[in-house]
């Protein structure tokens, strides 16, 4: 599975699970079926459904980085002990931008079709005017609060990118991630309010502010790449900051990373790494540089493949009149993109997308 598509298939079940859970969360608040605590026998009126349930939208749309984590290949306990979400390394150096930015769309069209269910339902039709009045009634609400998802969405993601960037300084970039749940918690109390603003208003503030998330998300984004290089070696600023992080200490300088996985061993993990001068297996260690294990040179690769033993994943390297070099325990999915790539790396000389 490609990058862009693995980034499409997080995005489409993150969307389609949040605004279904947010449509049942809709429903029992319509219902009357909610009270105001577990004490409690006042019920939430059916009139807060609506109000709601847009506080909902707008929370978990700007933390939407929390349903991609789990996703840094070979890169996750050192993100996670660096202060930056799991998963945001890879989303943000890694994987292709046109990736990242379709997150903030597929986010908002789910919500925006979900709530123009809820409204169908609705006990508490709202007032003529407002977002949450007009919405079944004129197409302008459904684009303001498209709009405006669009820019939660990317403003919550440019914020974990810009952790990404300052990972480095794990009491900053941990600071970054409380101020993420925070602030979801204010943009959830921003999109109750639009519920009840007006519609036209609601516009013209969510159009701007989705257009100035857009240019946000890709500053970020330079920000994470710029403090470690899309293409796997470590910036001058970030060599300048501090020392080199494994595996990339066992680089030379100025070699860069065209293809790296790493297994599932937290204490002495082992790395394939292709860069365009060599094929190294490496081990960190708990202390000290990374290990350098075997190296080849790229004209005696033959082919990368995949296998399973004793139930694990293992990537095998093929070269020509030398033995292979072979990475236990690594991840089913990301092993057989990593032989994929390799493969055609070694028989055509071009790395593909």
């Amino acid at each position: 599975m490609s990058e862009h598509r693995r980034i499409l298939s997080h995005a489409l079940i993150g969307a389609v699970t949040l605004s279904v859970l947010a449509t049942v969360l809709f429903f029992v608040f319509n219902t009357g079926l909610a009270r105001a605590s577990s004490t409690s026998n006042s019920v939430i009126d059916a009139e807060a459904a609506g109000p709601l349930s847009f506080a909902f939208i707008g929370l978990i749309t700007f933390v939407a980085i929390i349903f991609f984590t789990g996703t840094d290949r070979g890169e996750g306990l050192r993100s996670e002990l660096n202060g930056a979400p799991r998963g945001a390394l890879t989303l943000f150096i890694r994987d292709p931008l046109i990736g990242l930015m379709s997150i903030a769309p597929l986010f908002g069209l789910f919500f925006s079709a979900a709530a123009l269910l809820w409204r169908s339902f609705a006990t508490a039709p709202g007032t003529p005017g407002t977002v949450w009045g007009d919405l079944t009634s004129s197409p302008l609400p459904f684009f303001a609060l498209f709009a405006a998802t669009i820019a939660s969405t990317n403003f919550g993601l440019a914020l974990a990118g810009l952790t990404v960037a300052v990972r480095s300084r794990v009491r900053l970039a941990l600071t970054l991630v409380c101020a993420d749940v925070v602030l979801g918690i204010g943009v959830g109390a921003l999109f109750a309010w639009f519920s009840a603003a007006s519609t036209v208003v609601t516009a013209a503030a969510a159009l701007p502010l989705a257009m100035i998330s857009v240019v946000a998300l890709v500053g970020a984004r330079r920000l994470a790449a710029s403090s470690l290089g899309a293409d796997g070696h470590l910036s001058a600023r970030a060599r300048r900051r501090g020392p080199t992080p494994p595996p990339y200490d066992a680089l030379e300088r100025g070699e860069t990373v065209l293809l790296m996985i790493g297994n599932r061993i937290p204490r002495g993990q082992e790395f394939l790494l292709a860069t365009a001068t060599r094929v190294v297996h490496a081990r960190t260690r708990t202390a000290g540089p990374t290990e350098i294990l075997d190296e080849a040179a790229p004209n005696q690769l033959i082919e990368a493949s995949t296998r399973i033993d004793h139930g694990h994943t293992t990537v095998v390297v093929r070269f020509h009149d030398r033995p292979a070099m072979r990475l236990l325990r690594a991840d089913t999915e990301e092993a057989s993109e990593f032989a994929h790539r390799l493969t055609v790396l070694a028989r055509s000389g071009i790395l593909p997308d």
